[in-house]
């Protein structure tokens, strides 16, 4: 059989199909790492992206690119692309301290020298008066080429910008699988959410209005490690930027099928179909594509912080 795209897809829905989530986790380590050694895949994952309705309408909305594989009742699969600070600095954070709730998270890297990562114990626990929060690290990691990690419920981490272009795959499942996934997952049910909600929580004589407060960010604040309540998003960039980032992506990844490409750009107006078609031409003369990053996505507070700082809090 030949191991194209489609068959990992197939084959990783057959096995979370058929196991529990965590169970499915361990048993889909070989093929994750299989799938990540094959750059034939990833050039796949791309085309099929790029290829697909609207691609380059979007706007820059984080400084990591996110490219779908699969999102379904089972298993959502996402390349992530880590672009590289513009002055390579890899002691700066790219997001809070955070973890991720009820999320089981396996990642794997299939390109570039990758990122540091901070990995924090489970048990922290937290002042619900100051938000200080007391928290100890678990290990500190790089995570080269290749490198799968396993990333469990209620875990806090942290990722620091990499030196270059890294590309992981992350697949998460809920640590349960439950009724809700065919609503997250769903489109008409995913429509009518709030009235099923309301309908299921009449029979389990619950409120839906339960105000339960739940932390799942964390940031140095001088001596001590902060909760906080809200999560500090990076406010979006632009539609332009998104695509000069892409084909810079593509130049970095050796990326060289166009002829698709090409046809696809007739869908989009005018004006970003000539920016493509540039793009494309910069491609194919081998001029080199400059990575590029929106100015209001730098130096964020609570979301870009040092090394320095973060230990500095941990002491």
């Amino acid at each position: 059989m030949k191991k194209d795209l489609g068959y990992y897809i197939e084959s990783l829905t057959h096995i979370f199909k058929k196991n529990q989530p965590r169970e499915a986790h361990a048993a889909a380590r070989a093929l994750f790492l299989e799938m990540a050694e094959n750059k034939q895949i990833l050039f796949e994952i791309v085309q099929r992206n790029l290829l697909s309705s609207g691609f380059f309408l979007q706007k820059r909305i984080n400084p990591v690119i996110a490219l779908t594989i699969v999102d379904n009742a089972y298993i959502t699969l996402v390349a992530h692309f880590w672009m590289p600070l513009p002055d390579r600095n890899t002691t700066v954070t790219h997001q809070s301290i955070h973890h991720h709730g009820r999320l089981l998270l396996t990642s794997v890297a299939p390109y570039g020298p990758g990122y540091n990562s901070i990995l924090f114990k489970k048990g922290f626990s937290i002042n619900a008066d100051t938000e200080e929060t007391a928290i100890q690290i678990e290990k500190e990691y790089q995570n080269p080429l290749y490198n799968l990690e396993f990333i469990d419920t209620n875990t806090p981490h942290i990722v620091f910008y990499p030196e270059a272009l890294s590309v992981t795959y992350a697949a998460w499942t809920y640590d349960q699988r439950s009724a809700m996934d065919k609503i997250r997952k769903n489109p008409f049910l995913q429509k009518n959410k709030k009235r099923i909600l309301q309908f299921m929580n009449y029979f389990k004589g619950l409120k839906s209005n339960v105000n339960t407060i739940e932390y799942f960010d964390f940031y140095p604040d001088g001596n001590v490690i902060r909760a906080m309540k809200d999560r500090v998003m990076y406010p979006a960039g632009s539609n332009q930027n998104f695509i000069q980032n892409v084909f810079y992506i593509l130049q970095q990844i050796g990326f060289t099928e166009l002829t698709e490409l090409k046809k696809a750009a007739k869908q989009y107006p005018d004006d970003i179909q000539r920016t493509l078609l540039s793009f494309i031409q910069q491609l194919e003369q081998g001029k080199e594509i400059r990575d590029i990053f929106e100015d209001c996505q730098l130096n964020i507070p609570k979301i870009n912080f040092s090394r320095t700082d973060l230990l500095h809090a941990l002491k």
